[in-house]
């Protein structure tokens, strides 16, 4: 349990349908993705999923739910190597049996323990002339929570601190504490979700439903109707896929997200004197 490998870690069915059932307590769902970029996992917008994946009813029969996306392998030798620059948390110092669960919970953080940069837009776009930096400083902080939250979520030791964190403690806290002032704190928006509830055919995204080894992460009682809708949903999504997640990170900057970096490793932007 305490190994730390240079190896490739791949999550396992088991291992999806537990971390389904997390997310789906902090009202989510989960997806897995393949995809050569550095992108191990992110937060969107709703994903369709089926709320009774054993049920071949039409009617009623599916809920847009948020949804968490993870990457269905990660190099544990580049999280370490890069981990020891991240923004304060020393990534290097996870075990190979917590780096998944890290991730699904840093994932998890952004809607648990966040500034929430949409109140913000609202209350601020064309009324601050620091506004575009405020968001930035707002989404590298947000960073640094979903890191403070994650670890606490899944290790048992203080959370170590990189050379670049532990210079920097005096500046993130009163970068934190500048941000509190102006949004009120960080904010859990992690709730239950309507007609989401517990149990491996309930709430699944129709993107994991359609894959051709479903009954391997899902399992052998999904309905033939539900498979049909399912691979019709994704064959709409592979006719455009700049409009959906994570295919328009591939095919817009290979994986950059705006000024916050979808988890790619980069530093906070504190310089460096």
């Amino acid at each position: 349990m305490s190994k730390r490998t240079d190896t490739v870690l791949h999550i396992t069915p088991a291992q999806y349908r537990e971390y389904a059932e997390i997310a789906k307590a902090h009202g989510m769902v989960l997806r897995l993705f393949e995809q050569p970029a550095r992108i191990i996992g992110l937060v969107g917008g709703l994903d369709p999923a089926a709320i009774d994946a054993t049920s071949s009813s039409e009617i009623g029969s599916l809920v847009e739910v948020p949804f968490l996306l993870l990457c269905s392998s990660i190099n544990a030798s580049e999280v370490r190597r890069r981990g020891q620059d991240r923004y304060e948390c020393d990534l290097s110092k996870l075990t190979d049996a917590e780096m998944y669960r890290f991730w699904l919970f840093h994932e998890i953080g952004h809607k648990a323990n966040n500034y929430s940069t949409l109140s913000y837009q609202f209350k601020h776009f064309g009324k601050d002339p620091l506004y575009a930096d405020t968001l930035c400083r707002m989404e590298y902080a947000n960073e640094v929570l979903a890191d403070r939250w994650a670890w606490s979520q899944v290790c048992d030791r203080p959370m170590p601190l990189t050379p670049r964190g532990q210079k920097h403690q005096e500046a993130l806290a009163a970068e934190l504490a500048y941000l509190d002032g102006i949004t009120g704190g960080p904010r859990n928006h992690a709730n239950p979700w309507p007609h989401v509830q517990p149990g491996r055919y309930h709430a699944v995204p129709l993107r994991m439903l359609a894959r051709s080894d479903a009954a391997l992460w899902i399992g052998p009682d999904v309905s033939p109707a539900v498979t049909r809708r399912a691979q019709e949903y994704e064959a709409k999504v592979q006719r455009s896929p700049g409009h959906y997640l994570p295919e328009s990170l591939l095919l817009s900057d290979g994986g950059s997200q705006g000024c916050r970096p979808a988890h790619t490793f980069g530093s906070l932007e504190v310089k460096d004197e």
